[in-house]
């Protein structure tokens, strides 16, 4: 959601409609959170996790534009 910021609106309505969105929320948050945590505590070299979690959280975001994608009226696609 941090990269959708003109659809947060539609995306918290869907969220609180749809469980398997706000899931897809949630684990956005807490990939995102250890991430930030990682890149805090340890060098990119010591830590093969971050490049991980990275990709992780660009996964998760990649998931939730295809379903803003799949949810929105034609012609009314999510801006990033």
């Amino acid at each position: 959601m941090l990269k959708l910021p003109s659809s947060r609106g539609r995306l918290q309505i869907l969220a609180a409609t749809m469980p398997s969105l706000h899931d897809l929320f949630e684990a956005y948050e807490e990939a995102s959170v250890a991430l930030e945590n990682m890149l805090k505590e340890r060098d990119r070299s010591e830590c093969p996790l971050i490049v991980e979690y990275e990709q992780l959280c660009v996964d998760i975001e990649d998931d939730v534009i295809r379903y803003m994608l799949e949810k929105s009226p034609a012609g009314d696609t999510p801006a990033k």
